[in-house]
């Protein structure tokens, strides 16, 4: 008796890794949501990379043109939002560590 062989992993069914995917973004954006006040910019831009990814595992088993389009520009976005928060993040703990100067204060390695 002759086993089938084993279906490749891309022939797998993905729905039940989408659902809970997409039930694990669910529950990451009510935290964020929960956790921070919808004026932090970084929080909307958390609530934003979490609604990019819910998009695409949402289109990932469709496979069709439109689809990668639409999944291709969700990641561009993605990219965009995380480049910005990075920077912000980046300027406050720079703000964060300056001091204003004073007398015998180093400033940027120079005595003043």
């Amino acid at each position: 008796m002759m086993r089938s062989p084993l279906p490749r992993r891309s022939e797998l069914n993905t729905t039940q890794s989408t659902v809970s995917a997409a039930a694990l973004l669910k529950s990451a954006r009510s935290a964020v949501e929960q956790s921070y006040s919808c004026d932090d910019s970084l929080a909307r831009a958390a609530l934003h990379l979490i609604e990019c990814a819910t998009d695409v595992v949402v289109r990932l088993p469709e496979r069709d043109l439109d689809s990668a389009r639409d999944v291709l520009g969700l990641a561009r976005a993605a990219v965009v939002t995380a480049t910005v928060a990075v920077r912000e993040i980046h300027d406050r703990e720079r703000d964060d560590q300056a001091t204003p100067a004073g007398p015998g204060r180093v400033v940027c390695g120079l005595d003043r």
